[in-house]
């Protein structure tokens, strides 16, 4: 299965930017795609996404919804994730926050059946400056 990393250096705090990222309730506002999530049970969130078409099989744009494990290190600002196989998108990854200089760098990590770099980059990419977005504008990543 291929694996992807983008990596970011914000100016912001590590742990103010981990606690906001951690929060499942904030997943659709920084991750490409994701249009919902919600806690289920445990390390369970649902989620609900939007596959691009170039990311299907099938060439069309999809809608998946699924419960997908999130869990939350925070002693060294780590976040995994992953979901079953479901209409061949399985997934998983991790978002690691660590300090650089005065702000911090976040580092997202795809592993995914798909080899398409170019898109998955670019929606790895357009997460990191979402990111970047939120932390930036006034007032700073509310909850």
């Amino acid at each position: 299965m291929p694996e992807y990393q983008r990596t970011l250096t914000i100016a912001a705090s590590p742990d103010e930017l981990f606690d906001y990222l951690s929060r499942v309730e904030n997943l659709p506002n920084y991750f490409a795609g994701l249009t919902d999530a919600h806690s289920a049970t445990g390390d369970e969130v649902h989620v609900t996404a939007r596959i691009p078409a170039e990311a299907t099989h099938s060439g069309h744009a999809e809608r998946v919804e699924s419960n997908a494990s999130f869990a939350v290190d925070a002693d060294h600002r780590a976040i995994t994730w992953g979901t079953p196989a479901l209409n061949d998108h399985n997934y998983g990854g991790k978002l690691q926050v660590t300090p650089e200089g005065d702000g911090a760098r976040l580092a997202v990590t795809l592993h995914t059946e798909h080899d398409d770099p170019e898109t998955i980059n670019a929606g790895l990419d357009q997460t990191l400056h979402n990111v970047e977005r939120l932390v930036t504008q006034k007032p700073r990543l509310q909850n």
